[in-house]
């Protein structure tokens, strides 16, 4: 088959959904089919390659500061491989609160908005000379969609698949100005469900929860495809013997969505039963964090921040832990990305739970090895610290074997592509 995805982040990025999108293109690309990604450009990277058997066009910015960057000459920004970054000085403090005020205010659907007429003028160029089988629109950013909606308007017999990792129009993301754009901002969602031939999520929950906010038309075309594990299963090992308990925390965080306080907060309560606790861990975390959540995170001695990290190294840093950390999400309808590869390590995990139903519970079912400790109204469990200390204390072992191997069977490569290639027809 001809396949023309558009996502305004692919490699070398390293969020979730290039991680997904590099490793379904090229593994279909293996498999012999002409597969083709429309991308937004990146320092350092030429406007066009054949990258794994996968042809790679990048053209516009994939944001405003995307857009600087590449005119500085600067690497970085978010999704890219770096240190974790200090505190903000005043100037940039100022620039952070203007992006936030100004542009965030005025842009629509969000922040590629400048990646919409340069990939436009690509896409049209490609479906009038080389029309695709299938055409595959990826969110985050809301804006891929925008251009199958343009898409399928000029050509309406093109098969498109919109794939959504998060939601764009619930009040729990707001992407732009939701003063201004909310009644917008669902609309058009609606009208991508609605449209797009099929659509795929990645948990039964936010099908639901479309289901109730626009009607069952709006999800009668809905696959759920669960998140993409980094690798093959391997057998899970116990953590070398260190003189001190390391946890690690692997992600991002977002605003109210995802935050550190809570564990932080159980820090705390843990060191004024234990004064020495924090002597004997250490917390890593991996991944980009954001300005907002720094000083807390700094004011830890324990805390040790790594900035964002090839996944490669991710996954072997992973491997060292004695115990993985979850911040959970506000959310009942989203699973991290991460999640499955936490259920691939077989480490012991602290499941911080803001939500009932949460699915990162629901994905790992009755095990020793998960500590669930409820958040409600940002507060933790009266008893939260006692039960972490007592469940790190008789810390259960790594696990592996047939049953872990069977619980991710489906959300390996294969199987995740499989689940795709079924809606292509």
């Amino acid at each position: 088959m001809h396949l023309l995805i558009l996502t305004p982040w692919y490699y070398p990025l390293i969020h979730p959904r290039p991680h997904r999108w590099t490793a379904l293109a090229e593994h279909w690309a293996a498999q012999g089919h002409k597969v083709q990604v429309l991308t937004g450009r990146q320092v350092g990277c030429p406007p066009s390659e054949v990258r794994n058997g996968v042809q790679v066009v990048r053209v516009g910015f994939d944001s405003l500061k995307t857009a600087i960057y590449h005119a500085i000459g600067q690497k970085g920004g978010r999704g890219h491989v770096g240190p974790a970054a200090g505190a903000p000085n005043w100037l940039a403090r100022w620039a952070i609160r203007a992006y936030k005020t100004l542009w965030r205010g005025l842009c629509f659907p969000d922040d590629a908005c400048l990646w919409y007429w340069p990939a436009r003028r690509a896409l049209f160029c490609h479906l009038s000379e080389d029309p695709p089988d299938v055409l595959i629109t990826v969110s985050l950013p809301f804006t891929a969609h925008l251009l199958g909606l343009a898409a399928k308007r000029r050509y309406p017999a093109l098969r498109w698949v919109a794939d959504i990792g998060d939601p764009f129009s619930m009040p729990a993301f707001p992407l732009n100005n939701t003063w201004l754009y909310a009644s917008a901002n669902r609309r058009l969602e609606k009208k991508v469900l609605e449209t797009a031939d099929a659509s795929t999520v990645t948990t039964a929950a936010l099908v639901r929860t479309y289901a109730e906010m626009f009607g069952e038309a709006s999800v009668k075309r809905m696959t759920v495809i669960g998140p993409l594990a980094s690798g093959p299963v391997t057998p899970s090992q116990p953590a070398a013997k260190g003189e001190r308990l390391r946890i690690g925390y692997f992600g991002a965080m977002y605003a109210p969505v995802r935050t550190p306080d809570a564990f932080l907060d159980l820090c705390n309560a843990i060191q004024r039963l234990r004064p020495s606790w924090l002597d004997a861990v250490e917390l890593h975390f991996y991944g980009e964090v954001f300005p907002e959540f720094l000083p807390r995170l700094q004011q830890c001695p324990a805390v040790v921040l790594h900035g964002l990290r090839p996944r490669s190294e991710a996954r072997a840093a992973m491997m060292e832990m004695d115990v993985l950390l979850n911040l959970g999400n506000q959310t009942a309808f989203q699973l991290p990305s991460k999640t499955v590869d936490y259920l691939a390590a077989g480490k012991p995990v602290l499941n911080l739970s803001y939500v009932d139903g949460d699915p990162f519970q629901e994905m790992f079912g009755a095990w020793e090895g998960l500590l669930n400790l409820s958040v409600r109204n940002g507060k933790l469990e009266p008893d939260a610290a006692l039960r972490c200390l007592a469940w790190l204390a008789a810390l259960a072992p790594a696990r592996s074997g047939p049953p872990l191997e069977a619980a991710l069977r489906d959300f390996l490569l294969p199987s995740v592509a499989d689940r795709y290639a079924s809606l292509f027809r």
